[in-house]
C-alpha cells in the first residue's frame, strides 16, 4: 500500500515533528528501543502514544502548514490521489485526512458546503396575541397530548445542479501532474 500522498505532505513541511513518522513506527513495534523502561505503564505509554502518531501526524502537520493548498499545487500525480481517494473509503484515519482536506478546498473555494435539513427561512414576521385569558388553551398547538397538529413544511434549501465529485474538487484544487 502506497502513502505517497501522506508523505509529500510531511516532505514540504518545515516542522520538526514531520520527521517523527520513523521513529514512530518503530516505538509502535518496540516500544523500549533505545530506552530503558524501568516501568510497565511507560511502555504501554510510549507504544500507544506512537501508534496515535503513526495514525495521526499528517493531519497534524496538515493543519500546521501555511495554505497547505497552495504549498501542496503540481505536488501530487493523479495516480497519487486516485490511490488517497481509494483508501480514504476503506481507512478511517485516511478517511479523515480527506475530510479535513475536503473542508479546506471548500474554503479557499469559498464554496458553501450545504447543511443538510437546514431550511430556508424567509423574513416574514408572523405576530401573535401573547395576551393569557383563563381556561385559554394556549398550549393547544403544541402537540402536548401526541394529537397531530397542523404541520407546516418549510423546504431544505436548494442544493447545486450539479456537486463535484471528491476525486474533481482535489484535482482542481492540486492541479496534479501527470
Amino acid at each position: 500500500m502506497s502513502f505517497a500522498f501522506e508523505n509529500k505532505i510531511l516532505n514540504v513541511s518545515q516542522s520538526k515533528q514531520a520527521s517523527l513518522l520513523g521513529a514512530a513506527k518503530i516505538a509502535a513495534t518496540k516500544p523500549d528501543t533505545g530506552v530503558t523502561v524501568t516501568k510497565r505503564s511507560a511502555y504501554f505509554v510510549i507504544r500507544d502514544c506512537a501508534k496515535i502518531t503513526e495514525k495521526y501526524l499528517v493531519h497534524y502537520i496538515w493543519g500546521e502548514l501555511k495554505n497547505p493548498i497552495d504549498r501542496l499545487e503540481g505536488v501530487f500525480t493523479k495516480a497519487e490521489i486516485e490511490d488517497f481517494l481509494v483508501r480514504a473509503k476503506r481507512d478511517t484515519e485516511t478517511h479523515h485526512l480527506c475530510t479535513i482536506i475536503l473542508d479546506d478546498i471548500h474554503r479557499k473555494n469559498k464554496l458553501e458546503k450545504p447543511q443538510a435539513n437546514t431550511p430556508v427561512v424567509e423574513n416574514n414576521v408572523v405576530k401573535f396575541d401573547f395576551t393569557e385569558f383563563d381556561n385559554d388553551k394556549i398550549y393547544g398547538d403544541y402537540d402536548i397530548n401526541g394529537q397531530q397538529s397542523d404541520v407546516v413544511e418549510i423546504p431544505l434549501g436548494v442544493l447545486p445542479e450539479k456537486e463535484k465529485s471528491i476525486l474533481e474538487l482535489f484535482l482542481e484544487a492540486f492541479k496534479p501532474k501527470s
